[in-house]
């Protein structure tokens, strides 16, 4: 292919050394050719760049660094790498699927004045506990998400001839697709497109869905304020926790810090009904959601102790909130 693409494809990488070849090869199976790739790094020590490196004759490939461990700031490295009008994001432990790129540049080029579009998750896990963490996202995506909750970065697409002003918020280090759809949606038109698609892999581990839960719970409370988009839903897992805790030690009975664990079981419960989870999976719901309540509803009393004592950090929230009306 020769010329200049019509389509970048921008992909953050950090010790991907286990999914970046994956995520590469989906791209060599595209349909549609007419793109480019480019690689940010943020100082991978395995052996991701070694594996990138393997694709630089199937692929046009760039690969330029980051450093600062900072998520939305590699994507605006990213963005600034670009030299096509349309950018799309994919994160380095997916996989997109073969009409992926031709479904995004058909969709722009259908309709010229949409600003942004997103496309839709197909679980994908490599261990029974990915399984089990898969489909109790899938299935809150689903069913309990709002409209904002079908955006999601690492599955994504802007068109610079609208939004000229693309980047990312580098202050919103974990929720940065909740702030940039809030903040894009009533300037821009975004549409979410079904054949856009792309196989999302869940944590494998528990003790890193936990890390993730928890970072999601903090910087939530940070993009709630700034957008006043608070949802009482949010709120139900850390209620419970601190309720029962005020009970225990009002009745002098521990019992009551337990209470999470019953509204864990009818979440479990409703997930194996509804996912018609196979036998060896379902049972791994249950401490799925045990570990997903604590670790989000710990994030977010982090995220609402911080907000409240960090005045600093409330002024310039304000600020970005005063900056969208």
């Amino acid at each position: 292919m020769t010329g200049r693409p019509g389509l970048t494809v921008v992909i953050l990488t950090y010790n991907s050394v286990a999914t970046i070849g994956s995520c590469l090869e989906s791209l060599v199976q595209q349909v549609y050719q007419d793109f480019e790739v480019v690689v940010v790094d943020d100082e991978s020590t395995d052996g991701t760049l070694s594996i990138v490196s393997e694709y630089s004759s199937s692929l046009r490939l760039t690969v330029t660094r980051n450093g600062s461990h900072v998520i939305p700031r590699g994507r605006n490295i990213g963005i600034a790498c670009c030299q096509t009008d349309l950018i799309a994001f994919l994160d380095s432990d997916d996989s997109a699927s073969p009409d992926w790129t031709r479904v995004i540049v058909e969709t722009f080029r259908q309709d010229a004045g949409i600003g942004f579009i997103s496309g839709e998750l197909v679980p994908a896990y490599r261990t029974r506990v990915a399984h089990a963490i898969a489909l109790n996202d899938d299935a809150v995506r689903r069913l309990f998400g709002r409209r904002g909750m079908l955006f999601h970065v690492g599955n994504s697409a802007i068109n610079r001839k609208v939004v000229q002003d693309a980047c990312f918020d580098e202050d919103f280090r974990f929720a940065e697709d909740l702030e940039l759809w809030s903040r894009l949606r009533g300037l821009y038109r975004w549409s979410y497109v079904p054949g856009m698609k792309i196989h999302h892999y869940s944590r494998e581990t528990f003790c890193q869905y936990a890390k993730q839960m928890y970072r999601y719970g903090h910087l939530k409370q940070y993009f709630a304020f700034t957008s006043r988009s608070y949802r009482l839903l949010d709120f139900v897992p850390l209620a419970l926790l601190v309720g029962g805790g005020i009970t225990s030690l009002v009745l002098r009975s521990w019992l009551f810090l337990l209470l999470t664990l019953p509204f864990s079981f009818l979440e479990a419960l409703f997930v194996v009904l509804y996912q018609r989870c196979p036998p060896r999976v379902a049972a791994l719901t249950f401490p799925a959601w045990v570990v997903k309540n604590l670790s989000w509803s710990y994030g977010i009393g982090y995220g609402l102790v911080a907000l409240a004592l960090d005045g600093d950090t409330r002024r310039r929230l304000r600020s970005k909130r005063n900056g969208r009306t």
